[in-house]
Formats: C-alpha cells, structure tokens, sequence
C-alpha cells in the first residue's frame, strides 16, 4: 500500500487522540485490562482450586469406603433417584436443544 499524502495519517492519528480522552462517569469502573500477570494469578488460582477439590474428593471416598467396609454406609435412595431424574431431564434438554 502507498501512501500519498501525510494528511491522512495526521487526520487518523487525531482522531485516535481526541477518542482516548474521554471522561467517565463519577462511580463507573476503570477501563478493563488484560495481562500476563493477571492470567498468571488466575491460572495458580485454578491449580490451587483444582487440586483442593481433588484432595476433598479423595478424602470424601475414602470416608464412604471406610464406611462399607464396615457395613455402615447407608445410601440414600430418595437422594438416589433425585439425581437420576435430574440427570435423565438434563440429558433430555440437551438433546432437544441439539435436534431443535
């Protein structure tokens, strides 16, 4: 691409400068940013979340297979049947919304 005339690019630049200074509202939220740092955080966050979720899991099962063996686990079939019908409704509206 040529350029021709300089004053286009004067023209362009201006109106990039007069956009930037707008003033916000009194209250309103800074301008979001994205950086490297904040993703960093996010992500240790993430690994820290998911790696106390899988120790609460491990120590969840390891509560219910102390409890079998020895015969004193006792399911909740009421509970049982919940989540079945929940999950059967569940699966029901993803696949209407995926045929529809």
């Amino acid at each position: 691409m040529k350029i021709n005339d300089a004053a286009e690019i004067r023209r362009v630049e201006a109106g990039r400068t007069a956009g930037s200074q707008r003033t916000r509202e009194p209250g309103a939220p800074a301008a979001d940013r994205v950086s490297t740092e904040a993703l960093a955080r996010l992500e240790a966050a993430a690994t820290t979340a998911r790696a106390g979720a899988a120790q609460d899991r491990t120590v969840r099962l390891e509560a219910i297979e102390a409890a079998v063996r020895q015969g004193t686990f006792r399911p909740d079939p009421q509970r049982i049947a919940q989540r079945i019908l929940d999950d059967a409704e569940l699966t029901a509206h993803l696949r209407a919304l995926l045929e529809g």
